[in-house]
């Protein structure tokens, strides 16, 4: 038998994802897997037992067999009144009760070099044991020979609720996301029977995913939609007095939806959509779910009845479904529900926190621009109104943790790779800091999302579990040990160089500076470009896009040495969008600030465009090379739509330049050669 090297203390840790708030390491017991046993109590609750089972499975699939011996004992169970674990006492038990969020704690502690109990107040907890166990026995198990070491733990999370509003194939993302500690997401199969008038209102969850994830310690949640989109269920067609009244109650577009339906707002103060959301929500309850989500309508509209007028659209409609849940409670007492806010406005927010009971949980969500300065310093957030109820312990949670290069969740329209640990640190760190209890991230796509999303995903179950913890390159080290890199340390140089870096580039006003034509407008504009606002946000002087582009290099040459290719291919993607950022500047700059009609301006101008198509190719070409090291096409159309917009807004500004302002026919003609990509070097005569 070869004997496994015995990791040290920091060498374990770094197969821990998220980092306990406390843990200690003693000595280490290694024996045959043979000689372990995985044991729960004879009333053991289902949790307890799908923990131990769990437990149970990693051996059997890392040693290839059951343990079932008697020299070390893993014993997992539920803390009792008196401290004590089926007799087993624990010196950190009593702490439990008086931790943040102490239903999710849990202990690990010896018992002797005979044992380890993994314990909790209630199955959260013993989950939640059993997963940090797990994260370090997997490097450590053989078919002859196991490693445990002899730890004590004591542990909770930061923040209550950690998760991804929208994520693809739940059956095999939701065991994912729950290893990492991670406990929520929204149910996607949620579904809204079409309603007819007169007739029973029908809902159908997913229900036997909701009751299994519950055993993983993870909520997954059904949702009733947005109040504006309720006509794709038929409610406006089956109750036609139930359409919001005038123009007003057009919701208009969601932002990143250039066409479509404008989605009426429904008339809330009829009595008659009460008795639509209870008949869902009843339904809902019935089928075992404990909890729904309430969506307001998204967007700011107003029905013009003068009884909706004379409160509010937003005020009604929380008012409509705080009505339901009351009729719902009757028949189920612990039935929760939340209300997830209007998206982009915050009309009348004010009374609808103070009339709502705080027992009803709030959500938010495409918030960013309304609470962040939109110049530096960026660490700068807040929203008064809900702060103050946050600190007063009012239950709030965003899904605006950016998991995606998109500045703002509102905006998800490009699909490009990010993997920036500080900007997700800085953000589920201001909701800390805010009181806030839950923190979320969303994907606007479904494919690939895991390979695009999944080191941002990662810090988001760091730092929402322990916002104190790793510093951003420990947790990047410790990424890249999971993920079996060779040489983890480099990754953390590598991270420690261009996180800061993404998160300049991605929270400068982005993607909208190109997707909506921003860049092309203000050269259109001749406005002068300010640096330090906008997407130039994060450049202080004119010298700083070379100074990025150098931080990029150095990364680039770490990355190449990885051995897989997909952290090089980022990096020059993000070096892409720097260069491009510095030739619209330079253009922006020339023509807000010289008199073009001057022919060495002219030749500025030239060479000024000159750059600006390579700036192009090169971050067309960075996207392309990223996206094919995922997979062939078809590509998802976020992908190209970030190509299409780095054209459009190049070209427009290529166009509008050469055909306002390049006078000389000469000029004129080596401009163009330069659009095309010539650029002649001939002087100007």
């Amino acid at each position: 038998m070869v004997k496994m090297q015995i990791p040290t203390p920091e060498q374990w840790l770094r197969h821990l994802m998220p980092l306990p708030q406390e843990i200690s390491f003693g000595d280490t017991v290694i024996c045959n897997p043979k000689e372990v046993t995985i044991r729960v109590g004879e009333k053991a609750s289902s949790a307890e037992r799908f923990a131990a089972t769990e437990l149970t499975n990693l051996f059997r699939t890392r040693c290839g067999q059951v343990p079932m011996g008697s020299r070390f004992e893993l014993f997992l169970g539920i803390v009792d009144n008196q401290g004590r674990v089926e007799g087993r006492p624990l010196a950190q038990a009593h702490r439990l009760a008086e931790l943040p969020n102490g239903d999710q704690a849990y202990v690990i502690q010896p018992q002797g070099a005979e044992g380890l109990v993994l314990a909790g107040l209630g199955g959260k907890g013993v989950y939640y044991a059993a997963r940090t166990l797990a994260q370090l026995l997997e490097p450590v198990l053989g078919s002859e020979q196991v490693v445990i070491p002899l730890i004590n733990v004591l542990d909770w999370p930061d923040l209550a609720e950690r998760g991804l509003w929208n994520f693809p194939q739940p059956a095999d993302w939701i065991p994912w996301l729950s290893s990492l500690k991670l406990n929520y997401g929204k149910m996607s199969e949620t579904r809204l029977y079409p309603i007819e008038r007169g007739k029973q209102i029908h809902a159908e969850i997913e229900r036997n995913l909701m009751v299994e994830s519950r055993l993983r310690a993870f909520n997954y949640l059904p949702y009733i939609l947005h109040l504006n989109f309720l006509h794709d269920v038929g409610l406006f067609s089956a109750y036609p007095e139930l359409a919001g009244k005038g123009d007003g109650a057009l919701a208009g577009r969601y932002f990143a939806h250039k066409g479509g339906n404008q989605h009426r707002v429904p008339c809330a103060s009829n009595p008659l959509l009460v008795d639509i959301l209870a008949g869902w929500m009843m339904d809902i309850a019935d089928q075992g779910a404990e909890e729904v989500s309430c969506w307001l309508s998204e967007r700011p509209a107003q029905c013009g009845c003068q009884p909706c007028t004379a409160v509010g659209q937003f005020v009604l409609e929380a008012r409509a479904f705080v009505e339901a849940w009351r009729r719902v409670t009757s028949a189920h007492p612990n039935f929760h529900i939340r209300l997830f806010l209007s998206t982009t406005t915050a009309q009348r927010d004010h009374q609808v926190l103070a009339e709502t009971p705080p027992e009803v949980k709030i959500e938010r969500a495409c918030a960013t621009a309304m609470e962040r300065v939109l110049c530096v310093p960026r660490d700068l957030m807040a929203n008064p109104l809900l702060d103050h109820y946050a600190s007063q312990g009012r239950w709030l949670v965003s899904y605006d943790v950016p998991l995606t290069v998109n500045a703002c969740v509102d905006t998800p329209e490009f699909k490009l790779p990010e993997s920036s640990a500080h900007r997700v640190r800085d953000y589920v760190r201001h909701l800390h800091r805010r009181h806030y209890q839950g923190a979320s991230g969303m994907m606007a796509w479904r494919t690939m999302a895991r390979e695009i999303c999944g080191f941002n995903i990662h810090a988001l179950a760091e730092w929402a579990w322990n916002a104190n913890g790793r510093s951003e390159r420990e947790f990047a080290v410790a990424w890249a040990t999971i993920q079996g890199y060779e040489h983890p340390e480099l990754v953390g140089e590598w991270s420690e160089l261009m996180g800061p870096l993404e998160f300049d580039v991605y929270d400068s006003n982005f993607p909208i500076c190109y997707s909506w034509g921003q860049a092309e407008e203000m050269v259109v504009q001749r406005r002068r470009p300010s640096l330090g606002e906008g997407m130039f946000r994060y450049y202080a002087d004119a010298g700083d896009f070379d100074r990025k582009l150098e931080v990029c290099q150095r990364a680039l040459q770490l990355a190449r040495g990885f051995a897989s290719p997909i952290l090089a291919l980022e990096t020059e993607v993000v070096r892409s969008y720097v260069g491009l950022a510095k030739s619209i500047y330079q253009v922006a700059e020339l023509v807000a600030t010289v008199e073009l009609p001057q022919l060495e301006q002219q030749e500025r101008m030239r060479i000024a465009l000159q750059n600006l198509k390579k700036a192009e190719a090169e971050n067309l070409s960075a996207i392309r090379s990223w996206r094919s090291a995922l997979g062939a096409e078809p590509w998802h159309h976020r992908v190209h739509d970030a190509l299409q917009a780095t054209t459009k807004n190049v070209q427009g500004i290529c166009n509008y330049i050469k055909d306002r302002h390049l006078y000389f026919p000469e000029t004129s003609a080596m401009a163009t050669s330069a659009l095309e990509g010539v650029g002649s070097k001939k002087s100007v005569p």
